[in-house]
């Protein structure tokens, strides 16, 4: 099977960031431009978290919350799970699964190299089987 690092060289490494301070409405509207949906939340190379489409339905949108005063800090998850360049895609399908989340932060010597998604993982899948 394929490693996390021939994934993203088919995908290619770019991920969405932003600060702690950045209000959910600003990370929203990054996310709808990118078509992404999650953003790493950093401070400069440290990771804190990453905010999802899912953070924003059950944190801010099912509670009522003003997109506007609230910030990535506030609603984002945290900490990050991560995989490494060398990694099989199947490993990180099972460590989605059973953290029952779909993103992994691809990290190499603590820094961030690139995103995996549940969605990359079987669309790759899904392509070698067709190709097979």
């Amino acid at each position: 099977m394929k490693t996390v690092q021939e994934l993203l060289m088919e995908k290619g490494p770019d991920v969405i960031v932003t600060g702690p301070e950045t209000t959910v409405r600003e990370a929203s509207k990054l996310m709808a431009e990118a078509n992404v949906g999650s953003v790493i939340v950093r401070s400069g190379a440290s990771i804190l978290g990453i905010f999802t489409e899912r953070d924003l339905l059950r944190r801010v949108v099912a509670r009522g919350k003003d997109p506007e005063s609230l910030t990535m800090q506030d609603v984002m998850s945290s900490p990050v799970k991560t995989c490494r360049l060398q990694d099989s895609l199947q490993k990180c399908a099972q460590d989605l699964t059973d953290s029952h989340i779909r993103h992994l932060a691809v990290v190499e010597g603590g820094a961030l190299i690139g995103l995996v998604g549940l969605r990359d993982i079987l669309t790759s899948k899904a392509i070698e089987t067709v190709l097979a």
